[in-house]
């Protein structure tokens, strides 16, 4: 990665003031920090995308002003990116006063920048990196400073093309819920995709391409992953890929060994690549609830009907053989045990 313009500003809501940080040698650390701040921003699997909802926008105004003097004027450059950290600071304020964040903001350091990928790539980012206070260990005092290892940050990404036209656009944010000030009073950004939309199409791909083409050859993972997946899309209030794949895919122990989890990984994965849903919104489990159902027959008289994704279904039904080989489905129900002739000789 190729930094080709890079501006750092100290954002303060409490101080109203914001302050721009010199190139020093000292900074190297800092310099470093940031480095490793634009990784994570550029290979994100937690995104949003998004659109300017208009060209005239202050802050598109202002990105095209520094990609258009690059080469020319570097003092002209920061000025913009200077007013592009005061307009940060306004909102802050804004959002502060009025009371529209559940936390308090804290300082930060905004972090405006052009940079070049290896892969010739060139994207214009701005972001901001929370700080806050911590204990020091050998002095006992409070200082501020940035978490090395678990950074705090939100980001906009702007891919852009030979004309320096803005062909892509992402928004990553740490917090569970984007912020709105973030994306839309400061970067004056409108959502490409609603959450009602993410929702139904993203478990439509992920039910349609990537589970059901194993319900032939393994049916009870089939069944054990759809209904893992129903009760994440229930229960969890927002999606991201590494989420999902951490919470049902790559912890997922086949009953048959010849199932490649790892390639149902990658399946899922996949599903993201053409950027026709975004990779981290809020579920909105109604506007799928009819697709929270399977039916699974049991005999040409009998269908056993799964309406919600069922926590520890290895608990509730089971199957089993008899000795005279036959075999069986078990469903423990309370209920549905006082309308049948008890059988439990089966069992023994």
């Amino acid at each position: 990665m190729d930094i080709i313009f890079n501006a750092l500003y100290k954002i303060d809501v409490a101080a109203k003031a914001t302050q721009k940080l010199p190139h020093t040698e000292e900074q190297k650390e800092l310099e470093s920090y940031v480095r490793e701040l634009l990784d994570l921003i550029v290979d994100e699997k937690s995104s949003r995308g998004y659109e300017f909802t208009s060209e005239h926008t202050e802050v598109r105004s202002l990105i095209s002003e520094i990609i258009g003097t690059q080469y020319t004027d570097l003092s002209t450059q920061e000025g913009f990116a200077e007013s592009i950290a005061k307009r940060l600071l306004a909102k802050e304020i804004d959002a502060e006063e009025n009371n529209n964040l559940n936390i308090k903001l804290v300082k930060g350091i905004a972090v405006i920048t052009l940079i070049q990928l290896s892969n010739g790539e060139r994207r214009f980012v701005i972001s901001k990196a929370d700080y806050n206070e911590y204990l020091d260990a050998e002095s006992y005092k409070r200082r501020n400073g940035f978490p090395l290892k678990k950074k705090i940050y939100k980001a906009f990404s702007a891919a852009l093309d030979e004309e320096n036209n803005i062909s892509k656009i992402l928004v990553y944010d740490t917090n569970s819920t984007f912020s709105v000030y973030w994306w839309r009073e400061f970067l004056e950004l409108s959502e490409i995709y609603t959450d009602d939309y993410n929702t139904e199409k993203v478990f439509a791909a992920i039910e349609g391409n990537v589970l059901n083409p194993i319900k032939q050859k393994h049916k009870a993972d089939f069944i054990s992953l759809w209904n893992a997946a129903v009760h994440y899309f229930r229960v969890k209030p927002e999606f991201t890929v590494e989420g999902f794949l951490d919470d049902i895919i790559n912890t997922y122990e086949p009953f048959d060994s010849s199932l490649d989890v790892g390639s149902l990984a990658k399946k899922v994965e996949k599903q993201f690549e053409n950027g026709k849903f975004d990779k981290h919104f809020k579920i909105v489990p109604k506007v799928i609830t009819k697709k929270f159902k399977r039916t699974i027959q049991l005999t040409s008289q009998i269908d056993l009907n799964l309406k919600d994704g069922i926590q520890n279904i290895e608990q509730v039904i089971k199957r089993f053989q008899d000795k005279d080989g036959s075999k069986w489905v078990m469903v423990r129900s309370a209920e549905g045990y006082e309308y049948f002739k008890d059988q439990t000789e089966l069992l023994s």
